[in-house]
C-alpha cells in the first residue's frame, strides 16, 4: 500500500534529516529526494507531495500525520506496490494509455503537428505533477515551461508535416481529416514499434466517425486497436500530454517561420493573420505562401482580394 501527504516546503528540511541516512540518488527530474531502507522508500516530489512505500509506509505515514498535524487519509493506489495514482481530476481515466493529438490544423500559418505519447501507470502523478492538462486550457508559456521536460520524461512520437509537405498532399486531393489520419496513424504506429510498455488503450482525440477514420487509411497499414473518443484530452492525460507536445514544438516551428519572414506570424485564421498576410505578400510576393502557410485555407483568397 502506498500513502501520500503533501509537505510544507518548511517541513521538507525535518523529513529530510530524518531520512538522511537513506538518502540514495534518483535520476528523475521530477523527484527532488528519494529515501530508501529495507523496508521503506521514501519520495519527495518538486511538487512538495511525499510519497511513502514499503512494510513500514503505513506507520511512518501515521506518524508523520501526528508530527505535522494533517489529517491520515489513505492515497488511492493500484494493485502494484511500486505504482501510485492519485489526486486524478474528474474524469480522467486511470488506466496506462497511448493518446494521439495534432495541433495547427485551425492555423493558417504554420505545420501540422501530430504527437503520439504513453503515460503508464507509474508516470501518472509526475505528468499531474507537471500541470498536465489539455493545452488549450494552458497559457503558451506554461506550456513552454512543461514542454521539455515532459518530452524527457515520456515516450512520445513527434510527426511534423510542414506547410510544402501538407500543400503537395492538398493537390493530391488530401482533406484535413485524411492527413490527420495519416500522421495519427504513422505516430501511433512509430511508438509502438519502440515497444513503450504495457498499455490500456490506444486513443485518438475523435476528429471523425469510425468509419471514415479506416476508410482514409485503406491502402495503408493501419494499427487496429485504436478508439476514438471526444474531448479525449480531458478524459486521457497521455492524450493531454500528446496535445502539450504538439503545441510545444508547433510554437517553436511558429517561432522559426517567423524568423524567415520576419514578421511575427499569428495563430489562427482570423482577421489579423489576413492583415499580416498582406503585407507578406507585399514585401515578399504570393510564392512564400507555399512554404509557411496551408495555402487552401480562405485566407489567401481574402489577401488576394485586399491586394
Amino acid at each position: 500500500m502506498n500513502y501520500v501527504f503533501t509537505a510544507s516546503e518548511n517541513q521538507v528540511a525535518t523529513i529530510c534529516e530524518y531520512y538522511q541516512d537513506f538518502l540514495v540518488p534518483s535520476d528523475q527530474d521530477h523527484i527532488r529526494f528519494l529515501f530508501r531502507s529495507p523496508n521503506l522508500t521514501v519520495t519527495l516530489y518538486r511538487s512538495l507531495k511525499v510519497m511513502l512505500q514499503g512494510k513500514d509506509a503505513k506507520d511512518e505515514y501515521l506518524m508523520w500525520a501526528e508530527m505535522l498535524g494533517f489529517s491520515p487519509e489513505v492515497a488511492e493506489t493500484t494493485s502494484n506496490e511500486n505504482t501510485v495514482i492519485q489526486n486524478v481530476p474528474v474524469g480522467y481515466a486511470k488506466v496506462a494509455s497511448i493518446g494521439s493529438d495534432e495541433v495547427g490544423t485551425g492555423d493558417f500559418f504554420g505545420p501540422v503537428i501530430v504527437t503520439a505519447a504513453y503515460v503508464p501507470l507509474e508516470k501518472i502523478s509526475y505528468v499531474l505533477d507537471l500541470g498536465v492538462k489539455d493545452s488549450k486550457k494552458l497559457t503558451d508559456e506554461f506550456i513552454d515551461k512543461i514542454g521539455s521536460d515532459l518530452m524527457k520524461n515520456i515516450d512520445h512520437v513527434v510527426l511534423v508535416t510542414k506547410n510544402e509537405k501538407y500543400n503537395e498532399l492538398v493537390t493530391r486531393a488530401f482533406n484535413m481529416n485524411k492527413i490527420k489520419a495519416y500522421l495519427h496513424n504513422h505516430a501511433i504506429r512509430k511508438l509502438l514499434a519502440k515497444n513503450p510498455g504495457k498499455y490500456d488503450m490506444v486513443v485518438i482525440d475523435k476528429f471523425c466517425s469510425v468509419e471514415n477514420y479506416f476508410e482514409y487509411l485503406s491502402g495503408v497499414e493501419s494499427f487496429k486497436g485504436v478508439t476514438l473518443i471526444e474531448k479525449a484530452e480531458d478524459k486521457y492525460l497521455s492524450v493531454a500530454a500528446a496535445s502539450i507536445i504538439s503545441r510545444y514544438v508547433f510554437l517553436r516551428e511558429m517561432a522559426d517561420l517567423s524568423d524567415k519572414t520576419g514578421i511575427v506570424l499569428p495563430f489562427g485564421a482570423g482577421p489579423a493573420v489576413d492583415l499580416i498576410g498582406k503585407r507578406i505578400a507585399l514585401e515578399k510576393g504570393f510564392e512564400i505562401f507555399n512554404s509557411i502557410a496551408k495555402t487552401n485555407f480562405k485566407n489567401l483568397d481574402k489577401i488576394k482580394g485586399m491586394m
